[in-house]
């Protein structure tokens, strides 16, 4: 049977951890861009959750905010807001201020 990783109803989940550890200052960047796509109707939170399904075994190797991060990445080059060689371009351009 193929699940998606969304789909655990039955499955033994373990301990859980239940201690806030809050943010980290990058985790909340990206809570606020889904915020704000998500809330301008940039995207939908359902699209959102197919992006991230979309990642395969990557999804339960990946934190919650990487996971929900590279998502996004993935659905706004999929609708084309900006592309794959402007992405890098900008991570190149950040780099190189943060170097200097």
């Amino acid at each position: 049977m193929n699940r998606n990783p969304a789909d655990i109803g039955g499955e033994a989940a373990g301990p859980i951890d239940t201690v806030d550890h809050g943010m980290k200052f990058w985790e909340k960047q990206a809570n606020a861009l889904r915020n704000t796509l998500t809330g301008g109707k940039v995207v939908r939170l359902d699209e959102l959750r197919r992006a991230a399904e979309e990642l395969g075994d990557r999804y339960y190797r990946l934190g919650y905010f990487e996971r929900t991060t590279e998502a996004m990445r993935n659905l706004l080059l999929e609708k084309g807001l900006f592309t794959r060689s402007e992405l890098e371009g900008k991570i190149e351009e950040v780099r190189r201020r943060y170097d200097s």
